[in-house]
């Protein structure tokens, strides 16, 4: 089952897909543009899929897969954190 969450990030778009590039890492893979895409990666713990859709200030993320052992609310929480980073 899918985990979905919308963050706002009223920002500069093509910095927003950076941010995601950064996120997803050398690990991974970010392919999409500034209205939706893909991305994927994998962690110490587990691979992770998911797909993003971009509406005004609004970013709609779908997880598709993640490690069992991480939380919905924990992928969140880093996504959060790694917008307000950069």
């Amino acid at each position: 089952m899918a985990n979905q969450f919308t963050v706002s990030y009223p920002g500069d778009k093509s910095q927003l897909l950076n941010k995601i590039r950064n996120m997803v890492g050398s690990k991974g893979n970010l392919s999409g543009d500034e209205s939706k895409g893909s991305f994927e990666g994998s962690t110490p713990i587990g691979g992770f899929e998911g797909r993003y859709v971009i509406e005004g200030d609004s970013i709609h993320v779908i997880i598709d897969k993640k490690p069992f052992l991480v939380s919905n609310s924990r992928i969140q929480e880093e996504f959060e954190k790694a917008l307000k980073n950069f």
